[in-house]
Parts: structure tokens; C-alpha cells; sequence
């Protein structure tokens, strides 16, 4: 392969995370996630939306930690994570700047191409963008801007009603 089709290749490729959380794989660009960190103890939120599993201290912020598979089904019980996943604000200019997404193991560095995804036609939940196929492994990307929408409700309540 000449030097050219080499650097052309990479410019086609896009590197990815796969974040394994309860039931499902989240597949997102490597660019969304700030920091990958240790389990670390959680300050619950009371009363708080059944995706959220609460609050934690992170570089002097006060991060909300997303529990994914609770935006589908309210009742679904917490993880048993392993780590915590860090993620940059995507799209709202309002909201949080950071959150955190509760990992049941270690995430992983993947480099794709677009012929390395698959569309797989399944309903989708309400923070799912789209669910596909990573090689032979089944992936949810999810939706950021729902996420990052709830995050931003969710701080408007609680600065209304004074926690946190």
C-alpha cells in the first residue's frame, strides 16, 4: 500500500469506544469521553429519575452518573459498575459540561471504518440513536442529545429545589 492510500485510509477512519453497561454495548466516538476513572463512591440522589444513580466528585465538579439501561425501563436495577466513563457535553451550549456513565468493565478502543457498521433493525428506546453491528458484536449508539437534555432538566429541578 503506497504512503497516500495509508493516510487515506486513516482520514476514513473513525476511533470509537464500546462501553459495555447492563443488557446493552454503547458504541460512541472516542472524542465524547474526557476520562475513564475508577469506581468511585456515589452520593445517591433522592426522589432522583431512575437513569440517574446519583452524584460524584470529579476534578472539583459535582458530575451526575447515568445509569444507561434506566432511560429504557425505570425499574431496572443499577449496575455493579467497574468504572466510570467521563463524558465531554455534546451538543447543548446549556447543561452540564461533563457526566459520567456507570461501566461494567473496562471500556474499549476500537479505530472503524463505515463498512465496519452494520445497521440493525430494531426498535429503538428513547435515548438509542441507532443499534448496530461492530464486527460481530451488537452496539447501541445512543442518542446524546436525549441524554444531555435529561441531564439539563434535571439540574433545573434540582437548583428549583435546592439539592445538591
Amino acid at each position: 500500500m503506497s504512503t497516500a492510500a495509508a493516510v487515506a485510509d486513516q482520514a476514513n477512519e473513525l476511533s470509537c469506544v464500546l462501553i459495555p453497561t447492563p443488557g446493552v454495548q454503547l458504541l460512541l466516538p472516542n472524542i465524547c469521553v474526557a476520562e475513564i476513572v475508577p469506581w468511585r463512591r456515589i452520593k445517591v440522589l433522592a426522589d432522583g429519575p431512575g437513569w440517574c444513580m446519583g452524584h460524584v466528585g470529579w476534578r472539583g465538579k459535582n458530575l451526575s452518573v447515568v445509569h444507561y439501561a434506566g432511560f429504557g425501563d425505570e425499574a431496572a436495577a443499577p449496575p455493579s459498575a467497574r468504572c466510570l466513563v467521563v463524558m465531554n457535553r455534546a451538543r447543548h451550549s446549556s447543561g452540564p459540561a461533563f457526566y459520567a456513565l456507570a461501566s461494567q468493565g473496562l471500556p474499549r478502543m476500537l479505530q472503524l471504518m463505515e463498512e465496519d457498521i452494520r445497521n440493525l433493525d430494531h426498535a429503538l428506546g428513547p435515548a438509542d440513536a441507532m443499534r448496530v453491528e461492530v464486527a460481530t458484536e451488537a452496539a447501541v449508539i445512543p442518542n446524546l442529545a436525549y441524554i444531555e437534555d435529561c441531564l439539563a432538566e434535571l439540574g433545573k429541578s434540582l437548583n428549583t429545589t435546592g439539592a445538591v
